[in-house]
């Protein structure tokens, strides 16, 4: 069992000199490093960007020292809280991707959103795939009810893996029309 650094609170960190509280400082980020890039990671998936947010999270936690007070929370549990704040901050700031939706016609079938698209190039009508009944009773359980597979399967009466089955198909159709157009 590892024993959790405790930060004196004579100088420094909490009053030490400077040269002490590098020393200290350097402690903490071989104890704790490895653990915050893991929650970091977590939130943010790219490594390289995950690496740079550990640096700015100790840089955070240099320059919040001062604030930390050891007697109301463990220091992990401090260092926590800034490495998620830190991510989830660099999260906010990343721009949202906009998926289109499926839509599907009132027959089962499914057309491409014509939203993003140039109109010159939009597909007109003849865009429409048609799909198995099951598919598109499984498409509209899942996509429109908000049922799981495991639910649509309960509630058709078959088979987990079919169901699953059957959306990757009805998945590839849809795509296949999309590279075909």
């Amino acid at each position: 069992m590892k024993i959790p650094i405790t930060l004196p609170r004579k100088q420094g960190l909490l009053g030490q000199s400077e040269a002490d509280n590098q020393l200290t400082l350097s402690a903490v980020y071989d104890r704790y490093a490895a653990a915050l890039l893991g929650v970091i990671t977590k939130i943010i998936s790219d490594k390289a960007e995950a690496v740079l947010l550990l640096e700015t999270t100790f840089s955070r936690i240099r320059s919040e020292l001062p604030y930390f007070k050891p007697t109301k929370q463990p220091l992990f549990v401090w260092l926590l809280q800034i490495a998620r704040s830190t991510a989830l901050d660099a999260l906010k700031e990343r721009t949202p991707i906009s998926r289109p939706a499926l839509q599907l016609t009132k027959t089962g079938q499914v057309i491409r959103p014509l939203w993003g698209e140039n109109k010159a190039t939009a597909p007109g009508p003849q865009s429409t795939i048609s799909l198995d009944p099951q598919q598109n009773q499984l498409l509209d359980m899942i996509l429109f009810k908000n049922c799981t597979p495991e639910e649509a399967a309960r509630s058709l009466g078959i088979p987990v893996e079919t169901v699953r089955q059957q959306l990757r198909l009805a998945m590839q159709q849809v795509q296949s029309r999309k590279k075909a157009s």
